[in-house]
């Protein structure tokens, strides 16, 4: 599978970043973010999201690629099976990942968003990574396109909440937020259109 490529926004420039599927030594760099201080949320997800992917990975339940996934389902199609997905960007040569996803497919064909996190302390050229977090929705919903699912569902914080909101334009977001096809498309058409009139600024 080619990565999916998103677009931040980072030193005043929409920049390209790549999301992949992670493997079991890219899953321990991801962990390593909970020893980083100040501790945050992020670096909690990070490694919780970890010892899930390693726990799925002993029951044989994960997948390191879009071909082992679809492969698994093609085995058995009520297979949940989890997955890392982390994004990472040639531009920002300072950190191996930007970001992460933690994802399963159930047994009846959904996607389910366990955690998002954003690398904590993430800047570009001493500045802030705008988009970072809409960037790996927008992906989600490409990869739930490529196999057909409909439905992405996933748990907001407290202090997520806000974030989703905005981002799925969802009002209010509580604990559960579903995002259904006419979500996925809005999410879709969105980062394009942004990464649009940002060529026309440019012309």
């Amino acid at each position: 599978m080619k990565p999916i490529v998103f677009h931040v926004e980072a030193a005043g420039e929409f920049r390209p970043v790549e999301l992949t599927f992670a493997t079991g030594s890219e899953v321990r760099r991801v962990r390593a973010w909970r020893k980083m201080t100040p501790a945050t949320d992020a670096g909690e997800f990070a490694a919780l999201a970890a010892k899930r992917w390693f726990y799925y990975t002993r029951e044989g339940a994960t997948a390191s690629s879009l071909g082992e996934l679809r492969a698994a389902i093609r085995r058995n199609k009520r297979a949940e099976i989890a997955f890392l997905l982390v994004a990472s960007a040639e531009w920002a040569k300072r950190y191996k990942f930007l970001a992460l996803a933690y994802c399963r497919r159930t047994w009846c064909h959904h996607l389910v968003l366990d955690f998002l996190a954003v690398r904590p302390g993430l800047t570009f050229a001493n500045q802030p990574i705008y988009g970072i977090g809409a960037g790996l929705l927008f992906s989600l919903t490409k990869l739930a396109d490529s196999l057909g699912i409909d439905t992405i569902w996933g748990e907001a914080t407290a202090s997520s909440a806000t974030f989703y909101e905005k981002v799925l334009q969802i009002r209010p977001v509580k604990d559960l937020f579903i995002i259904h096809r006419d979500t996925m498309e809005r999410i879709q058409r969105n980062h394009f259109q942004k990464l649009r009139n940002n060529a026309l600024r440019k012309s």
